[in-house]
């Protein structure tokens, strides 16, 4: 205890003398030295701060006064690009904001603007400029009110040959009559008035692939309001690429058989015929196609004569069509067979397919959900179907799961065809759905179309909301449209919608290039807002 008590007072922590008891001793305490050089530190740095704040500020100051005499020798505020004052003219005086930063920003949004706004009326001067045949629109002085379209098909050899009579509405003089032609020969071109046997003489006409027209230089301007008719002889091939008029085959006992048929949205009947082929273009069709009888031919509307002839060929006449856009109409030459059915109203539904599937049954499922749409879709639209027949066509191949073509509906095999016997849920769900699709669009699409492409929506939005309406309709237990209709549709746009790259449901599309890239799940799903835009807004369409 003793020489614990002694080590504790010599500052040797209780340990014992010796080496350990020197090596634990306390180290010496910091000399007034030290303490001085440490505060000319401290005191330094705090200068260097004052300095820094004092510099900031005189420099704030001087830009203060820099702006204050640009302003005063510039004179009055300028109104901005869009026709406003700036935005330093427009706050009021003491709007508490940090001087000059805000006002430089609104001058410099609106000086783009202007530069913006200049250069779309550039651009905008320069397509006038362009000549008809170069812009990508066609222009607006012809309006077609008919067609009559006359087709041969060679199906041993893949071509058809093709008159088209059109009927053109003149709202300005013009010596060009530019209209949409792709991937054809033209053998002959006649211009004439109408009801009078005299033609107009045609200068010249070409082909200009760069925008898919077809040009005729007239010697002559044609008149304001008078009516004359453009007849064009041509040919082309049956394509092999699943667009315009293409071909396609399946085998039957070892035998390998093949048939032709359309696609002509959304810029495709141009490969098939002259037209204008915008959707704006409405106008009647009279179809006429002559084929081998041992084929059978379709169209959107029924055969009102066929016409044999001595050579095994056949030439079937269709009705009229109401008013339509090209894009929906369609041909189909094939050796199908089919079933029928009748709705109330007293709509013909036929589903058309290889004989093999007919036999099996395999579209009975389809042709009869097919016929209680109709009624369906009729009384919740209050709008009758419009035409007097609606086919289903199941090809081997296409481009698409179907295409909504009037009264001609064309669907790939796998979602139409089916045997409710061993097809899973899943599978009769897929099917079913698309069917109920197309058969909106007969409505919503057919009826009644945009004027342009940049308002896809409004078919496709109420096609894809109507998806789950009408399979809710078929299937009330499956609770479609309170149920899944939020879970895999409401839900996944809302994900897609808060995404940088969303865009509004209405896009600006310039040119044909431009219109594939509308048809996105954008326009197709965002339909909880366009329900109450068309109620409460009235968004205008295409009828006539």
């Amino acid at each position: 205890m003793i020489e614990e008590e002694t080590g504790l007072r010599n500052g040797n922590r209780g340990l014992p003398p010796g080496p350990w008891a020197e090596a634990a001793g306390p180290r010496p305490r910091t000399t007034e030295r030290h303490i001085a050089v440490h505060k000319r530190l401290v005191l330094g740095f705090a200068v260097s701060i004052l300095a820094l704040l004092a510099v900031t500020m005189i420099a704030v100051l001087l830009s203060v006064r820099f702006e204050e005499c640009g302003a005063a020798a510039d004179g009055p505020p300028r109104a901005g690009g869009n026709g406003s004052l700036s935005g330093a003219a427009r706050q009021p005086p003491g709007a508490g904001q940090p001087p000059g930063r805000p006002e430089e920003e609104e001058e410099a949004r609106g000086g783009e603007a202007a530069v913006a706004a200049e250069e779309e009326q550039e651009e905008w001067q320069r397509r006038r400029e362009l000549p008809p045949w170069a812009r990508p629109r066609l222009p607006r002085y012809l309006r077609p009110l008919h067609y009559n379209l006359m087709l041969s098909v060679f199906m041993e050899n893949f071509t058809f040959s093709g008159e088209v009579n059109v009927q053109l509405e003149v709202r300005n003089a013009s010596r060009y009559i530019v209209l949409h032609a792709h991937r054809m020969h033209i053998e002959a071109v006649r211009v004439a008035e109408d009801k009078l046997a005299g033609g107009v003489r045609v200068a010249r006409s070409f082909l200009y692939p760069q925008t898919q027209v077809f040009v005729v230089v007239l010697n002559r301007s044609l008149e304001v309001q008078r009516s004359y008719n453009l007849k064009i002889i041509y040919n082309a091939l049956i394509e092999n690429e699943l667009l315009g008029f293409f071909r396609s085959s399946y085998v039957l006992h070892g035998e390998r058989r093949f048939l032709g048929v359309t696609q002509f949205s959304p810029t495709h009947a141009r490969k098939a015929f002259p037209c204008f082929d915008e959707p704006i273009y409405k106008a009647t069709f009279k179809i006429s196609i002559r084929h081998q009888a041992t084929y059978l031919s379709l169209s959107n509307m029924p055969v009102e004569t066929s016409v044999f002839e001595e050579d095994g060929w056949v030439t079937d006449h269709f009705s009229q069509t109401p008013l339509m856009s090209t894009y929906y109409l369609a041909w189909a030459v094939c050796n199908f067979t089919y079933r029928e059915t009748v709705t109330k109203s007293g709509v013909v539904v036929r589903l058309y397919a290889r004989p093999d599937a007919i036999r099996r049954g395999s579209g009975d499922y389809a042709l009869n959900i097919t016929r209680r749409l109709i009624e369906f879709y009729e009384d919740y639209f209050k709008v009758p179907y419009s035409l007097p027949k609606l086919d289903l066509l199941a090809v081997p191949k296409h481009p698409y799961a179907a295409m909504e073509n009037w009264g001609l509906s064309v669907f790939v095999e796998q979602r139409i065809l089916l045997d409710p016997s061993i097809s899973s849920i899943s599978y009769l769900l897929d099917v079913t759905m698309v069917i109920v699709h197309e058969l909106c669009h007969q409505w919503f699409g057919d009826l009644v179309t945009p004027v342009w492409w940049e308002d896809v929506w409004l078919k496709e939005g109420f096609a894809h909301y109507f998806e789950f309406v009408g399979t809710d309709y078929l299937y009330p237990g499956w609770n479609m449209e309170k149920q899944r209709f939020l879970t895999d549709v409401l839900h996944e746009v809302m994900l897609l919608d808060g995404l940088a790259s969303s865009h509004p449901v209405s896009q600006e599309v310039q040119q044909a290039t431009d219109i594939d890239r509308v048809f996105d799940w954008i326009a197709y799903k965002k339909v909880r807002l366009i329900k109450p835009i068309c109620l409460y807004t009235g968004v205008s369409v295409a009828t006539r």
